[in-house]
């Protein structure tokens, strides 16, 4: 059986933060009509956070609340990066 987690720390919600986008942009790349590699689309993606964020805050799961955010703020460095420092991500 399983034992009662406590869904209330940081660790869940940063890997829930961070494969959130993750799963948000391969249903993109299934769904939608263009296949490449954009920034706009990347950044896009980071929006599905919100609802795991909301979700976490009505629940009063603070800490869970808090490893989102923490998630978000690591793949906007990652998208930052990859946007100003190499070719891999294209503009418009």
């Amino acid at each position: 059986m399983m034992k009662n987690i406590n869904w209330d720390q940081i660790w869940i919600g940063f890997i829930l933060g961070f494969l959130t986008p993750l799963a948000a942009y391969g249903i993109y790349y299934f769904i939608g009509s263009t296949f490449e590699l954009r920034r706009v689309n990347v950044s896009l993606c980071m929006v599905a956070n919100l609802a795991p964020f909301f979700m976490t805050l009505n629940r009063e799961l603070y800490r869970s609340s808090r490893g989102i955010l923490f998630a978000t703020v690591f793949w906007a460095i990652v998208i930052g990066c990859l946007s100003f420092f190499t070719n891999e991500l294209h503009i418009l």
